[in-house]
């Protein structure tokens, strides 16, 4: 039977899954799962597989691939690590969750990704689908201070993009991925790596299923308490690495702050 970790029951089946050798489709029942602790470990796999949009002998398999002998024995050990962390007095709101999740940005190093933006001229930012204004907020702010931003959300014209970025002598770029995660988001990666471009990922969750095409991944928890998934984690993040790249050459910063604070009056009510 596969031991159980320490520390809160979210982070248990982390880093359980981070040990084995998942498929994509198991990634993500995992990830979906991380969004529905504690209530989780009392579902059946009927109830799971509608919630997480597979079917039953998906999840049956995935209690198999982490180690067990079926889904009783994996739901016992998600009982016991729930059991073993530190009690909550009650649910917590979409509030609280936001929380959380901004708290585990403390953890974030943003170095290597710092090393490989700040060094990159043009800077190439790409966020298709629901991660298409988290790429436009960065950007929006990132030509304020940086001299030559070009932010991409058109997913089908994303691999164009990446092809120009290279060929204007870009170095790395970076990716906005938020789930789902769409397949020309994941393509333009690849491509990217191809070209011999670095790839700086933001996403949401460590268990990506491409990985292994991502030079530095910096991972913003998304909210799911509500009707739609939650961004707040992932635009403190974005806003930090910015503030990070921009003091790696401060009197440029303050130079182009300047020529923009004088055009304030042309549109500032």
């Amino acid at each position: 039977m596969t031991q159980l970790g320490n520390g809160r029951a979210e982070d248990w089946l982390l880093d359980l899954a981070q040990r084995h050798r998942l498929s994509p489709t198991q990634r993500q029942i995992v990830q979906r799962m991380l969004g529905m602790f504690p209530g989780v470990a009392f579902l059946s796999t009927v109830e799971i597989a509608e919630r997480t949009g597979v079917s039953q002998p998906t999840v049956t398999r995935l209690a198999t691939a982490l180690g067990f002998a079926g889904f009783p024995e994996f739901r016992a050990a998600m009982r016991t690590a729930i059991l073993a962390s530190p009690p909550t007095p009650r649910q917590p709101d979409a509030v609280e969750l936001e929380r959380a999740n901004l708290a585990s940005l403390r953890h974030t190093t943003m170095e290597p990704a710092v090393d490989l933006l700040a060094a990159t001229s043009p800077l190439g930012v790409i966020g298709l689908r629901a991660s298409a204004p988290l790429a436009q907020y960065f950007g929006y702010f990132a030509r304020r201070v940086l001299p030559d931003v070009d932010v991409r959300t058109d997913a089908s014209a994303v691999d164009d993009s990446i092809l120009q970025l290279h060929h204007r002598g870009a170095t790395a770029a970076l990716f906005f991925t938020m789930p789902r995660y769409p397949a020309a988001t994941v393509g333009a990666i690849r491509l990217a790596r191809e070209l011999g471009m670095a790839t700086v990922v933001v996403a949401d969750t460590a268990l990506l299923p491409f990985h292994a095409d991502v030079d530095v991944l910096l991972v913003a928890p998304v909210g799911t308490g509500l009707l739609f998934d939650s961004h707040a984690a992932v635009v403190v993040l974005a806003i930090s690495l910015l503030d990070a790249i921009a003091a790696r050459d401060p009197q440029r910063t303050q130079q182009r702050l300047e020529a923009h604070e004088a055009l304030v009056d042309r549109w500032a009510l």
